[in-house]
């Protein structure tokens, strides 16, 4: 049997206004977005954004090409070729350098194995997380991209589609 205050409810919509009363107050709170072009939001320390080979603080390369990242990759995204450079090396080098290092970005499933494996920290995550493109072109990188970030990467990414 119904109460009397539930067919009070009822007849004067009490949930309903109730409802709009809630709606209303958020309606003039403060705003919690951001205008994202203009504004960027920081992301976390521990964001996966997109691959990058690193150098030391001289400029050299810190990738040996062990090929470690290659071997624990669950999803086969790397094609890593590697030689010793010629001519006497100045002290302190690494033995070999990589003359090839193909990432397949579509097949990347950015589980962080190839990051935690490699000896000498030269593969890492970037912040970047801008990665929307044209075409499928971009989505083999090649050595030399793998050290592109910010701007130069969104121009790599786009192809050119920006005025």
């Amino acid at each position: 049997m119904k109460t009397p205050q539930e067919y009070f409810r009822k007849l004067f919509l009490l949930d309903i206004l109730q409802g709009l009363l809630i709606t209303l107050r958020h309606y003039f709170s403060k705003k919690v977005t951001i205008p994202y072009p203009e504004k960027v939001k920081p992301v976390p320390p521990r964001f996966k954004g997109t691959l990058r080979l690193f150098r030391d603080d001289r400029g050299e390369p810190l990738c040996i090409a062990c090929k470690a990242c290659q071997r624990a990759c669950p999803c086969n995204c790397f094609d890593i070729e590697g030689a010793r450079p010629e001519g006497p090396r100045p002290e302190g080098s690494r033995v070999m350098r990589p003359t090839k290092f193909d990432w397949k970005l579509d097949r990347c499933a950015f589980c962080a194995l190839c990051v935690e494996v490699c000896p000498t920290s030269a593969i890492r995550f970037s912040p970047e997380f801008r990665m929307s493109l044209i075409g499928k072109g971009p989505l083999l990188v090649h050595l030399p991209e793998m050290y592109l970030e910010g701007e130069a990467l969104q121009e790599y990414l786009c192809g050119g589609c920006r005025p």
